[in-house]
């Protein structure tokens, strides 16, 4: 933590403040952000692992200052976590995700759905489903276009408390997603408990597994267990066409990463899916 308050603190968000006084500050910082239009949302694309078919976006989260000055996602999102910031944060990144998604549907750009991360303290607010169900009314996203991204980690510790606002989501007709499958605490008994609808593996597996055969294992091994499961699969970080290969092999469901394309934003969505569809044809 005490990193992130000093890369912070290098960018210039807080001046002078001490250490301990960065987490109550943040949530002001996080919020001017907003009204200053320093934040963006960046879309990565996610296609189907055979046919490249796009299946969906992954929102996330940016930040640049006026400066140019740009704030990495491994910083202040982990501070974010550290104070309300994060439901502020969380609920902009949400409600900015459902505006762009529905207004692809409504402009005929794309019908797939947009995943949003959610974190713990998040998953601490009892009236998050409420919150997620009234962003959707007011932007007009069907609720199946949207998922929501949930760790195993923030899954296994607040497993009891969330486990009636996912079920309310669910039954709404939200998505969810099991993140970074196998680096947290991999509790099986969680994907009976939890109304997940996929996995996604995490990157340091899809990325190692071509030359490391433990790796490899472990990618084969989440895929079958997913499928005897009944939940599909999605593969985060793939860069190259032998790991591609791989996972076609082994029947993943769908890709995201840079052989796909970059995170990008909004307003290259239309010429990727153009050059998308005529990749898939040929043209």
């Amino acid at each position: 933590m005490a990193a992130n308050h000093k890369a912070i603190t290098e960018a210039g968000l807080f001046g002078p403040l001490e250490s301990s006084e960065i987490p109550g500050a943040f949530s002001d910082r996080i919020r001017e952000a907003i009204d200053r239009n320093e934040l963006r949302l960046a879309y990565q694309p996610q296609a189907d692992a055979h046919t490249g078919r796009l299946s969906g976006f992954e929102a996330l989260s940016r930040w640049r200052l006026d400066d140019g000055t740009v704030i990495p996602p491994d910083v202040f999102i982990p501070m974010a976590e550290t104070s309300d910031a994060i439901h502020l944060l969380g609920e902009w990144s949400l409600r900015r995700a459902c505006e762009t998604a529905a207004g692809w549907m409504r402009d005929g750009i794309a019908d797939v759905p947009v995943a949003v991360n959610v974190s713990a303290r998040q998953l601490d607010d009892p009236g998050l489903a409420r919150r997620v169900l009234g962003i959707l009314a007011e932007t007009g996203l069907p609720a199946a276009n949207l998922k929501l991204e949930l760790t195993e980690t923030a899954l296994f510790e607040h497993s009891g408390s969330s486990r009636e606002v996912l079920t309310q989501l669910r039954g709404a007709g939200v998505r969810l997603v099991l993140d970074d499958f196998g680096t947290g605490y991999s509790s099986l008994s969680l994907l009976r408990r939890v109304p997940v609808e996929a996995l996604k593996i995490d990157k340091h597996f899809t990325q190692a597994m071509v030359e490391d055969r433990d790796a490899a294992a472990i990618v084969h091994a989440i895929i079958a267990l997913a499928h005897a499961l009944g939940l599909q699969v999605i593969a985060e970080g793939v860069e190259t066409k032998d790991q591609l290969l791989f996972l076609r092999a082994y029947r993943c469901d769908r890709i995201q990463g840079y052989l796909l394309s970059r995170p990008l934003p909004d307003a290259e969505i239309p010429d990727f899916i153009q050059r998308l569809a005529e990749r898939r044809t040929g043209g």
